[in-house]
């Protein structure tokens, strides 16, 4: 079998990965971590100097492999969209590598991807209750998985970062500074209580991204290490009861390094206790064994969908907004229905057809603050509330589609739609069209239409609605929601009901 190697560089706020993968059985060819930055800070930007050298050493790496198929991203947790187009252009012109920014959801995604598919007995374990505990620079995220699937996701203000400075602002001025990092800990995990309040089941954690762990506990052969509660507990109490000469020399690190292991330990003590966990497994399986399944299936080589993940966190949401489900899961099969029978029309993929599902599933969550203008409302939660493995411009798609999916439509005097990119302008007008008529398909909230077909002709598009019952609320509602459609599409859309045969 030909080899299909990939690179992929991934850059965090302190260090540069580079993995060589043959994507045909996800191998690795050669995988090289540049060492730490010599600023000892989280920030990007006193650090592009180590970035460009580490950077165009891995060029050269991939040059003698003969890899013409590689790809660079960065962790953004740390930077703001202007901040992270200032270094992107920075590191471009000075390596001519282009960064492709990833924000927590992305992260999130792309590593329970990965634990998914790589870690043994995956299956066997997640058939039981299943926390997956990803640690970041400047957040941590808390997966749960029940019955072999994703049930739900959150995200702790908790990264190494912020446990870095505060542990080395507490260190000088506290006799007991690791009681008041405790506190500290204990009271960003307080919003979680209530989740866990009545769980009594005991559960499984699986632990992500603890490099100093994995390094002392996880044998060189193997990608996992299971640590029984017992062991973990002995562990704990060794670790914040010693000293930091003691700690450098069991982990085998610097005192740069150190500053972190006692608060991850205290972070990752309270989420033993909170979650019930019984066993604590640790796994050097990371983001970038998920960006190597992800390109693995744009290129053919894998089938394995995690659309689900996505969605489950959509309904997640959903659910909290308190939205009618039978509504969403009508309006969703009647978009879907017009998205896959217009191909031809719309000439969009399989993303944004993703895209027009989640849109469909959140399109309502505003009436939860207020029932009138309900969609502005809507589109303010979708910005400020990142979905699940959606980019930041995806997150923008949607959230623009929640706020056109009622009675506005995109124009040019509105300035949320004129300051988006012409091709986003676009998926945005066109999915908009799409939900607007499945929406107004289902305007009494009844579920008259269950069954629609559709009949394409050169200057109208009809659509055929199967109905004995009265429809003309929803007849009113799509003439006026149907508008959109034919301005986008120059097609004038027709509704007409069928009656069913009883």
């Amino acid at each position: 079998m030909v080899k299909k190697l990939y690179g992929i560089i991934y850059m965090t706020p302190r260090q540069l990965k580079l993995s060589i993968v043959d994507l045909n059985d996800f191998s690795i060819v050669e995988d090289v971590t540049s060492n730490f930055y010599s600023n000892h800070t989280y920030e990007y930007q006193h650090n592009v100097q180590a970035i460009t050298m580490a950077l165009n050493g891995f060029l050269l790496i991939l040059k003698e492999y003969g890899v013409k198929n590689y790809r660079f991203w960065g962790n953004q947790q740390s930077l703001d969209d202007i901040s992270a187009r200032y270094l992107g252009e920075q590191i471009y012109v000075r390596t001519t590598l282009k960064v492709h920014w990833l924000n927590t959801s992305q992260l999130t995604y792309y590593k329970a991807a990965a634990i998914i598919t790589h870690l043994d007995n995956f299956k066997k374990i997640s058939s039981s209750l299943t926390f997956l505990l990803s640690l970041g620079s400047e957040r941590v995220s808390l997966s749960q998985f029940s019955n072999q699937k994703f049930a739900s996701t959150w995200n702790i203000d908790l990264g190494s970062a912020q446990l870095y400075d505060v542990n080395v602002a507490l260190k000088p001025n506290m006799n007991n500074p690791i009681a008041v990092l405790d506190d500290y800990i204990g009271s960003k995990l307080e919003h979680l209580k209530h989740v866990f309040a009545n769980q009594t089941m005991p559960s499984n954690l699986i632990l992500q991204d603890a490099l100093i762990i994995n390094k002392k506990f996880i044998p060189y052969d193997q990608t996992s290490y299971t640590m029984p509660l017992e062991e973990f507990n002995n562990l704990y109490r060794k670790v914040t009861n010693a000293s930091d000469q003691f700690l450098m020399d069991y982990f085998e690190v610097d005192e740069n390094v150190i500053t972190s292991v006692t608060s991850y330990f205290l972070l990752l003590h309270k989420i033993v206790k909170l979650t019930k966990a019984r066993n604590i497994i640790l796994t050097d399986i990371t983001v970038s064994d998920g960006l190597a399944i992800e390109r693995a299936q744009r290129i053919g080589l894998r089938k394995q969908n995690f659309d689900e993940l996505i969605l489950t966190t959509a309904e997640n949401m959903a659910t909290r907004y308190l939205t009618s489900k039978s509504h969403r899961k009508n309006v969703t099969l009647i978009a879907m229905h017009l998205f896959d029978q217009l191909k031809k029309l719309h000439h969009l993929g399989q993303r944004e057809r993703l895209l027009l599902q989640v849109s469909c599933i959140l399109a309502d969550i505003g009436n939860y603050i207020n029932q009138q203008g309900h969609y502005n409302h809507s589109a303010y939660i979708l910005q400020s509330t990142k979905v699940l493995g959606l980019s930041n411009t995806e997150n923008l798609i949607i959230a623009e589609i929640a706020r056109y999916h009622s009675s506005e439509s995109p124009s040019s005097n509105d300035t949320h739609f004129r300051n988006l990119d012409p091709d986003v302008q676009m998926k945005v007008a066109k999915l908009s069209s799409f939900l607007r008529i499945a929406d107004a398909l289902d305007d009494s909230r009844e579920e008259k239409i269950r069954k629609i077909s559709v009949s394409l002709h050169e200057t109208e598009l009809i659509i055929f609605a199967y109905s004995n019952q009265n429809i003309a609320l929803e007849q009113w509602s799509f003439s006026n929601k149907a508008k959109l459609f034919e301005k986008v599409f120059g097609l004038k859309a027709i509704l007409k009901q069928r009656r069913q045969l009883q």
